[in-house]
């Protein structure tokens, strides 16, 4: 099926907002990507959206919007995830954006967020009938699906985040032994579905979506002197991968910020997320471990190709 126009696709992340822009035709092509140091999160720290929260967010939809109306855009969907789930004004919030801007925002529950992970990265690198474990880091949450070409076999939303994991602990810079022992356990107790669904279904391969996986295969080519922007399907040496884990897990602000391919708006988290990363890593050895930069967004639009008729 083809849309007139191209389809954007917001998505009100717990630390970053971003954007998506893609063909409205399939299969899907990507035009363009953005993103936008929102900090949704850690500015509505008690529950609720501020005053403040909400300028920032008003802020960088109306950079959005110059965006998809540069680029032709029709619809404009959107998607709002853990922060707008777990804010008690979420939903207010996300209606006043819709009737301020024109948007067509919704906040998605886990379960939702995991299938368009999974429907994103399928779509966007190559892959075999037999499982594959998906993987998505976010701010405020983290999706495991477990799935192959025909159907999903396994999946799940936990509750944890580069962002989110800060209020386990008071967190020093670097990390602490005793910092990553805490988070280590607490890891341990809080994914033993997955280690149980790993054990059940047994995916042979993995993907990991955008984000900090995105950076992790950036850093690894900017090693190589590579500074080219990393695409979907890039296959990660499994040795390497994992001294850059510990490099990161092991950093300190400084280093982070000095370090080359990780890009700017991710140098306060992607520590975390390597810790989030690594625990996942040392817990499997799969014949493969790929980088796609298809997540949620790309789903979403998967999904409403695949599921309306030409606009007009």
């Amino acid at each position: 099926m083809t849309i007139k126009k191209n389809i954007a696709v917001i998505d009100l992340g717990s630390n970053l907002t971003k954007l998506v822009v893609a063909k409205g035709e399939l299969p899907l092509q990507v035009i363009h990507r953005s993103i936008y140091n929102t900090k949704t999160l850690k500015n509505a720290p008690k529950g609720i959206f501020n005053s403040r929260s909400i300028e920032l967010i008003d802020r960088d939809i109306l950079e959005i919007l110059k965006v998809t109306s540069k680029l032709e855009c029709a619809p404009i969907l959107g998607i709002a995830t853990s922060a707008f789930r777990t804010r008690s004004n979420g939903q207010e919030v996300i209606d006043q954006l819709n009737s301020k801007f024109h948007t067509s925002i919704q906040i998605i529950a886990g379960q939702r967020e995991a299938q368009l992970v999974f429907d994103g990265a399928m779509a966007s690198v190559p892959h075999s009938n037999k499982p594959v474990l998906v993987m998505d880091i976010g701010g405020g949450s983290t999706e495991f699906i477990i799935g192959n070409e025909t159907a999903i076999l396994w999946k799940h939303s936990f509750d944890l985040g580069s962002t989110a994991i800060t209020k386990w602990a008071e967190l020093s810079d670097p990390l602490t032994t005793d910092n990553l022992q805490y988070l280590r356990l607490n890891l341990e107790k809080l994914l033993m579905p997955l280690v149980d669904a790993m054990s059940t279904y047994l995916p042979v391969s993995f993907i990991g979506t955008t984000g900090a996986f995105e950076s992790f295969a950036q850093i690894l080519e900017s090693q190589k002197g590579n500074d080219k922007p990393v695409k979907s399907g890039y296959l990660f040496d499994p040795q390497y991968l994992d001294q850059i884990l510990s490099e990161l897990v092991q950093s300190n602000s400084t280093e982070r910020q000095n370090r080359e391919g990780i890009h700017p708006l991710r140098k306060d988290t992607i520590h975390l997320a390597a810790v989030i990363f690594q625990f996942v890593f040392h817990k499997t050895n799969f014949q493969t471990y790929t980088l796609s930069l298809g997540d949620v967004k790309e789903g979403l639009i998967m999904d409403f190709l695949s599921s309306n008729s030409t606009i007009h």
